[in-house]
């Protein structure tokens, strides 16, 4: 439990409660969250599940949650002794003369976004769905792709990129016999319903993913029994699109994919249909891992710009377009675009996704004295070379533009009725320039290939990193 606000990297404050005290006494719980921490060997790391609890003077852990993680608790000799569930030790720290166990953490102050967006590291971190910084200089030491610069590691962290991404550690790998050309094997996967739905009503997404290069495509589903119609499509589309036809497509057992329908159109088509038993996910570890990367990118994008839950349709898109630029531990040098287009994939078009853009608005849609530039948001990037997908808040629509402004840096604010109310901003403005706007409804999305190269400035600013101690009790508490 802690009683300071600003030391929560994020806080959900639906959650509501009491905690109970050993004398009886209840105070409120006004928010669940995360708090950002510095470990002794300079690693960032964080303590999940924190109540927020302003009534408290201290903040503290408890002994019983410890145990419940899986940590394993020694005392003995006045000294408590706090290790990991594979020996690591995590705290030895000496009993106070008030009968507690206090701890000195290192509170980490997390890089916030208007300030990292004024370094060029940070910036290329932001457009790249918040990459690792390894993978960054990857991209750049190896010229993976065209118009990224030199990357430099940078110290501190970013509390998106630590509260979004973390995960359980890896099952132990199998060896797979992997696909010798593109389209032998193509892994597919439902990712579990998502809530709220998407602004088009969506609440799943169908991911396939070519064994060979790696590149995925991804398809919004409102309902399961869809994926066979967009299965068919994908066939077609991406036999069109490379010449290669799908020898082996290999699923889990859900219905969608074992039913009598899904399974006559792979016979029909001499598609082999391999299927992983039911409850082990593991064995369909490319497809699932892929989801998880998705999903880890889309939350980080989301919440990086504080936009609405409902858009995270937008952000998987996004995710998905940008992982196929992005290195990956089963390629050599090559991104998943390159290796199965040929072509090395220019990154100079890249923007922070949902930041605040404008977009010209064509002579014929107005009047002399009217504004030139409608301010909306950035959410995806165009098929087929068509510019930039736009939303703009106040009308609900989605515009498609070439024709734009874009300030990274810069947050749209939304109130309880999900509309706009003002603008945050610092100093950055980046530009594009090109064509006509077109209003466009969300659907289905294929990979497509990057606009045109946008010129823009960007002034860069020294980052700065703040950090302060502060001192936890180990207590145990009842919650009720």
């Amino acid at each position: 439990m802690c009683g300071q606000q600003d030391l929560f990297g994020d806080l959900d404050e639906t959650i509501q409660g009491l905690v109970t005290f050993g004398d009886t006494l209840k105070v409120p719980v006004k928010g669940k969250g995360n708090i950002p921490i510095k470990l002794k060997n300079e690693n960032h790391s964080y303590i999940a599940y924190v109540y927020y609890v302003p009534a408290i003077k201290h903040n503290m852990l408890s002994i019983g949650q410890l145990i419940e993680k899986g940590y394993t608790l020694y005392m003995k000799n006045c000294h408590l002794t706090v290790k990991y569930y594979n020996g690591r030790l995590i705290v030895y720290v000496k009993m106070s003369k008030n009968k507690t166990f206090p701890l000195n953490i290192q509170y980490d102050a997390a890089k916030c976004l208007s300030v990292i967006t004024n370094n060029e590291e940070w910036l290329w971190l932001l457009r790249l769905g918040h990459l690792n910084f390894t993978s960054l200089k990857m991209l750049a030491s190896k010229k993976m792709v065209k118009g990224i610069p030199h990357i430099d590691h940078p110290d501190e962290v970013y509390e998106n990129c630590v509260l979004n991404k973390h995960h359980k550690s890896s099952f132990a790998k199998e060896v797979n016999l992997k696909a010798n050309k593109p389209l032998e094997l193509v892994h597919t996967n439902v990712c579990d319903p998502i809530k709220p739905m998407s602004t088009g009503q969506n609440r799943y997404f169908l991911t396939f993913i070519d064994d060979f290069s790696k590149k995925t495509w991804i398809y919004f589903l409102k309902r399961k029994s869809e994926v066979l119609n967009y299965f068919k499509d994908f066939k077609v589309i991406i036999k069109k699109q490379s010449g290669y036809k799908i020898k082996t497509v290999r699923s889990d057992q859900g219905r969608e994919y074992t039913s009598n329908g899904f399974e006559a159109f792979c016979t029909q088509q001499g598609i082999r249909h391999q299927t992983t038993p039911a409850y082990t996910p593991q064995l369909n570890g490319v497809a699932e891992r892929k989801n998880r990367t998705i999903l880890d990118m889309a939350r980080s994008l989301l919440k990086a710009k504080k936009l609405p839950k409902q858009y995270w349709a937008e952000a998987v898109s996004c995710a998905m377009y940008l992982l196929n630029c992005c290195p990956t531990r089963s390629l050599e040098v090559v991104t998943p675009e390159e290796a199965w287009s040929g072509h090395k994939p220019s990154v100079t078009h890249l923007r922070v996704f949902g930041c605040v853009s404008y977009a010209k608005i064509p002579n014929a849609r107005r009047t002399k004295l009217n504004d030139k530039n409608e301010k909306c948001i950035f959410v995806r990037y165009g098929d087929r070379r068509m510019g930039y997908k736009l939303f703009n808040p106040i009308t609900k629509k989605v515009i498609m533009n070439r024709d734009v402004i874009f300030e990274d840096d810069k947050t749209w604010e939304w109130n309880d009725d999900q509309e706009a109310v003002k603008w945050i901003r610092t100093d950055l403005i980046l530009e594009d320039k090109e064509e006509v706007p077109t209003v466009l409804a969300e659907g289905p999305i294929l990979p497509a290939n990057e606009p045109q190269s946008p010129v823009h400035r960007s002034p860069l600013f020294n980052r700065r990193n703040t950090s302060e101690s502060s001192s936890t009790l180990l207590s145990s508490p009842n919650f009720g």
